[in-house]
């Protein structure tokens, strides 16, 4: 009797059992509602998503007081077959989160998330002609059944059937301010557009793309994510929808919509789940349209601390050394996409204190920084890393971040400040550590200053992470652990590929790095124009390890594969 008492008539089903069993605090469920007004979601993904509950307590509890079968999804062989699932209306299923399971006589078995919704019920019954049998599964089993029945297809494909054809359909007056991904679309004209808009930026961020591909093509158009350094497949709309998006996308990216023929950059930003992310978007013109790439820069996913980009004990202790000089060079090497200015922005942060000037020059700025005075170079009016550079001597900084040395001026600009009290990063395109040195002598940067200014040298690569739920142990056979100094008798990884790593295998990325500080003996082989081999020697006698042995640590930790490792390494070892 207590426990019907303190039910409410007023509230959901689910809350009163929670708030009767204990598992919820009547007064800590402002949040709840908050989040439902806000985004829509069902009481059961509100209370999973802020962790107040998990989704097997709602189950059980669902379970113990409607008297139904508590049931799990987990396998993929419990998979309905077809004729089943195709006993209701995938928009009804989808929307509902109902799974038919299996047709026993004139009744339908069918795994609910919320059994006491009885207009659910009455649905199914109406849709498919028979009496429904109750089971109430997980949340999270559902949805991954619904994922594994229907994919991600749905969504695209059932905006592009509303959408309109037609260019000039779009709305030239859309919204000049932050595109909150979290806001309600309005019912416009537009609407489907825009959706669709929300839905690439959206599923991009949560699937943590970097990269957006939008391409016309022959017959149809394509849409690809860059996930972890590798383009993906996407589901595409129809090729009728791509000039209405691309036209909506460069709306809110500020560029000019009636230029088709040149190339255009713009940007934006977005608000989603309470982070704004900042969007850099270009276009190029192709045979069969404009080609767009829309770059995301999630200043939250970025990683500010050496040892969370990949670097061992030894080489940030490396790097912190050289970066707390009082003065003198540091250059981060790499082919393009190896994260750089990641580790740029990392250093900066390691060096940034209330007590010291720091600033930046860059093409273009792509993370804003706190505490950190950011310049984006503009070369058509004259500002340019150079000029940049010369004022920054004038501004008293004590750190100078000079997003890459292009040509001779730049570096000897870099070269002057060094020897004039300031510590300089950068960055050199070279496929190894070192390699920094001879192209600053090609540049026409004496042996000597270089010598006398540079503090350490640093190469990398990005690699693959292996998935942690699902990657494989597997012994080496002799001849690869021969050739690659592993022990024979103790396991490494593989990939295998599961749904949480969207059957890739590899989830995230980490660094491998070579990180060499200049001590007194490769100064002076520096200075005397040694050959690069000789200066390598003398690295590795300072306690160096190159590229592929760094690599090969995390293949022993189990972090990523040999096959990345070789792959990555294999342009520099040969």
């Amino acid at each position: 009797m207590a426990a019907e008492a303190a039910l409410s008539s007023n509230r959901h089903l689910l809350l009163d059992l929670l708030i009767v069993e204990g598992k919820v605090d009547e007064k800590n469920l402002d949040p709840l509602y908050q989040l439902q007004a806000k985004e829509g979601v069902t009481i059961e993904q509100g209370l999973v998503s802020l962790r107040m509950v998990t989704d097997q307590e709602i189950a059980e509890a669902y379970a113990r007081c409607l008297h139904v079968d508590l049931i799990e999804l987990d396998e993929e062989d419990d998979l309905p077959p077809p004729e089943t699932i195709e006993l209701l209306p995938e928009k009804f299923i989808r929307d509902s989160r109902v799974i038919p399971l299996r047709e026993e006589g004139g009744s339908l078995h069918v795994a609910v998330v919320d059994p006491s919704d009885l207009g659910v019920l009455h649905q199914i019954q109406l849709h498919s002609g028979l009496t429904p049998v109750i089971h109430v599964a997980p949340l999270v089993h559902v949805e991954r059944v619904l994922n594994q029945i229907f994919g991600t297809r749905d969504l695209v494909s059932e905006i592009a059937l509303e959408v309109p054809t037609e260019e000039d359909g779009l709305d030239a007056d859309l919204e000049d301010e932050i595109l909150d991904l979290d806001r309600p679309i309005l019912d416009t004209q537009d609407t489907q557009v825009i959706r669709m808009v929300n839905h690439i930026l959206r599923q991009a961020i949560e699937q943590g793309t970097s990269d957006i591909h939008i391409e016309p093509r022959a017959d149809d158009m394509a849409v690809r994510y860059r996930i972890d350094g590798v383009l993906q497949s996407r589901p595409s709309p129809p090729k009728s929808m791509f000039l209405p998006l691309l036209s909506r996308l460069k709306v809110i990216s500020k560029m000019d919509i009636a230029e088709k023929r040149l190339p255009q950059d713009g940007g934006c930003s977005v608000r989603f789940k309470g982070s704004q992310i900042d969007v850099r978007v270009s276009t190029v013109p192709t045979i069969y349209g404009q080609k767009m790439v829309l770059r995301i820069l999630n200043k939250d996913a970025l990683p500010l601390d050496l040892e969370a980009l990949g670097f061992d004990a030894v080489q940030r202790a490396s790097f912190a050394a050289a970066a707390k000089s009082p003065h003198g060079l540091i250059f981060v090497t790499g082919p393009t996409g190896s994260g750089k200015s990641t580790t740029l922005y990392a250093t900066l942060s390691l060096l940034n204190e209330p007590g010291k000037n720091l600033v930046t020059v860059e093409d273009p700025v792509e993370y804003k920084l706190s505490g950190i005075n950011q310049v984006q170079t503009q070369a058509h009016i004259g500002l340019t890393f150079a000029s940049t550079l010369r004022s920054f001597l004038r501004q008293d900084p004590d750190v100078i971040m000079v997003g890459e040395v292009r040509d001779q001026e730049t570096a000897e600009i870099c070269l002057r400040a060094a020897l004039t009290g300031h510590m300089v990063v950068s960055t050199l395109h070279t496929n190894s550590a070192l390699g920094a040195v001879e192209r600053l002598v090609d540049m026409g940067i004496e042996p000597f200053m270089l010598a006398t200014t540079m503090r350490l040298v640093e190469a990398q690569r990005l690699v693959r992470r292996l998935c942690k739920e699902c990657k494989e142990p597997e012994l080496p056979d002799a001849e690869t652990a021969e050739k690659y100094n592993l022990d024979p008798n103790k396991e490494i990884y593989r990939p295998r590929g599961c749904e949480a790593c969207n059957n890739v295998g590899y989830k995230g990325r980490v660094g491998i790095f070579e990180v060499i500080q200049i001590t007194p003996e490769l100064a002076a082989g520096i200075q005397t124009r040694a050959p690069l081999p000789e200066l390598y020697e003398a690295a590795v006698r300072g306690g160096m390890d190159t590229l592929l042995l760094n690599g090969l640590g995390k293949v022993r930790e189990g972090l990523t594969s040999l096959e990345e490792i070789v792959k990555s390494t294999m342009e520099g070892e040969e």
